[in-house]
């Protein structure tokens, strides 16, 4: 149950709490728009953010700047804006910000969504780079996260998939991805993963399910800890996170555990002023992104 609105972002980089149906005010990022991920630079100080237009139409990724310990209010991310990107995502060491973007291939036509990489400095961007062939196929490649000696794990349909979408993961090699694997079981299944955050260290991934058995709802988000080079059986996370609506991409940065969930707020929607108030606010069902404490979640077994 969503329980407290936050009020600002500026404080102790913990910017989406719970809501609470009777609090209006909107947190300036979680406006009513509809916002699916969130991503950090490693000093903090930079965060993107995917903001979709209605239907899926078209979609950005923004950015706002810690400024003298202000947040600036989000703008188009100088390398997105021209094509349709979604789901950033810093590697650990900043250098980089990996991607998916529908924007024209280096060696082939298509519109199915890809991952790219562009550069971040105190300099500026650089240009965005496909990650080839390896990575890339003619369907989609979803949701970057990184380890930090490199490795990427992301979301794809392939031939040697288990069921539906499954997880991969990509060591990196001389700065390249040219190795994919399937994760495999117990991560994967015959039913949807998708959307998963590798810890740094490359001892556990939380990612999103659906159709997986004991799930809440319309997308889940699960927990599995690795040993000795293998994934465990994944855990449900609990009922402060899952919800019978959507919740997925998750991220941690610090001590907080960050999704996206489109669960509505309840409320009186008896009135054309009310509806548009709704339409307008946190809460609406088309995503806002929360946190809680990453212990609540390290617990799960």
């Amino acid at each position: 149950m969503m329980k407290q609105l936050l009020v600002s972002l500026l404080l102790a980089l913990v910017p989406f709490q719970s809501l609470q149906a009777e609090e209006k005010s909107p947190v300036w990022f979680n406006s009513g728009m509809n916002n699916r991920d969130i991503t950090f630079s490693p000093d903090g100080n930079l965060i993107l953010t995917t903001v979709v237009a209605p239907k899926n139409h078209f979609s950005v990724i923004a950015m706002s700047e810690n400024i003298d310990g202000r947040w600036s209010a989000l703008e188009t991310a100088p390398f997105s804006g021209e094509f349709q990107d979604i789901e950033a995502a810093f590697h650990p060491n900043g250098d980089w910000v990996y991607f998916a973007s529908k924007r024209p291939k280096p060696d082939r036509d298509g519109t199915d969504w890809d991952l790219w990489r562009v550069s971040y400095s105190s300099d500026g961007w650089g240009e965005p780079e496909h990650l080839g062939d390896s990575v890339n196929t003619d369907k989609n490649e979803f949701y970057p996260s990184l380890t930090k000696n490199g490795t990427l794990y992301f979301t794809a349909t392939r031939e040697d998939s288990l069921g539906h979408e499954d997880l991969y993961r990509s060591p990196q090699s001389d700065g390249r991805h040219t190795l994919v694997e399937n994760v495999g079981g117990p991560v994967n299944s015959p039913a949807y993963e998708f959307n998963a955050f590798i810890a740094p260290d490359e001892s556990y991934l939380i990612f999103g399910g659906q159709l997986r058995e004991g799930e809440v709802g319309g997308g889940d988000l699960y927990i599995s800890h690795r040993e000795n080079g293998s994934f465990k059986k994944p855990a449900l996370l609990g009922s402060n996170i899952n919800t019978p609506q959507l919740d997925y991409c998750p991220m941690v940065f610090g001590d907080q555990f960050y999704f996206t969930s489109e669960a509505p707020i309840e409320t009186d929607l008896r009135s054309v002023r009310n509806i548009e108030r709704w339409y307008q606010s946190p809460g609406n069902g088309l995503g806002d992104v929360y946190s809680v404490p990453m212990t609540d979640i390290l617990h799960h077994e």
